[in-house]
């Protein structure tokens, strides 16, 4: 996905009392989430080196415990995974539009 909505109000309610280093972090793993469409690895190292941030894991333990949920597979993001599920379901709606204008057109 190489696009997602970004609403300035519900990050800065949410995102408020974070440190600069803390802001960047979720952002950049908010990016790498929708970017990959797949859970963020549970190893936090291998994490601060895919989001450019190697020497800051502590802010990154930070953001990830407070605004992602660990599972098995990695640490997803609840609201991310519906914007994804919506995003996929609005191109398939789309590809349906237009398979069925070509069919009338025929």
């Amino acid at each position: 996905m190489n696009f997602y909505p970004f609403h300035i109000g519900d990050y800065i309610s949410h995102t408020h009392h974070l440190s600069d280093l803390e802001d960047l972090a979720y952002r950049r793993l908010l990016d790498w989430y929708y970017l990959h469409e797949s859970p963020i690895p549970l190893n936090i190292d291998e994490t601060a080196r895919l989001i450019r941030m190697r020497t800051h894991t502590d802010c990154i333990t930070i953001v990830l415990r407070e605004f992602f949920q660990e599972t098995e597979d990695g640490w997803i993001s609840i609201r991310a995974d519906r914007e994804i599920d919506h995003y996929h379901s609005k191109i398939k709606q789309a590809s349906n539009a237009g398979k069925a204008s070509a069919e009338r057109r025929l």
